[in-house]
């Protein structure tokens, strides 16, 4: 089930208008990507109802890297890969892995009060907004790969049902 409906369906619509005012994709491509979303969203696959997702893999109609370079160009965030970082701040919070998906974003450590968050939605505000209300204290932002994301999110929630069933069968 997707978590926070309007939540998912006001960050696809942000981001996108951003990607088409930016120029990185065309209105048509925009349209196209948003009938999937929907399709998404009604099927309740949080996973699918992924903008950046279906303009990358499905439509091929967006360039990633010149999406993180506008990112970084036009906002003082850092960039990260996720992919050799220990995720126990995301498994032991009660964040809800289907916003994660559907916002491709990734609350990943906490260090003196400061939460670190991995996201491929930062020209999103609604998204951004959303998480920065998820958490006590500053937030310090990082855009990501959709890959690195995707991959971080899957490692987690194997790393939940691991231990899940760890404790199934200590009982």
């Amino acid at each position: 089930m997707i978590a926070n409906r309007p939540l998912v369906l006001r960050s696809n619509r942000f981001l996108g208008a951003a990607l088409t005012d930016a120029g990185l994709i065309l209105n048509e491509d925009l349209e196209a990507a948003n009938e999937k979303v929907l399709q998404a969203v009604q099927k309740e696959d949080p996973r699918g109802a992924n903008l950046l997702n279906i303009l990358l893999y499905d439509l091929q109609k967006l360039d990633e890297p010149a999406l993180i370079d506008e990112t970084l160009e036009q906002h003082d965030i850092g960039v990260i890969d996720l992919a050799n970082y220990d995720l126990s701040f995301l498994t032991e919070t009660e964040v809800s892995f289907s916003i994660c998906w559907s916002t491709f974003t990734v609350p990943f450590d906490c260090v003196e009060n400061f939460t670190m968050i991995a996201t491929a939605y930062y020209l999103s505000k609604p998204t951004i907004d959303f998480w920065e209300s998820q958490f006590d204290g500053p937030i310090i932002w990082y855009v990501s790969s959709v890959a690195s994301i995707a991959d971080a999110l899957a490692r987690a929630e194997t790393e939940i049902e691991a231990k899940s069933n760890e404790k199934k069968g200590a009982t």
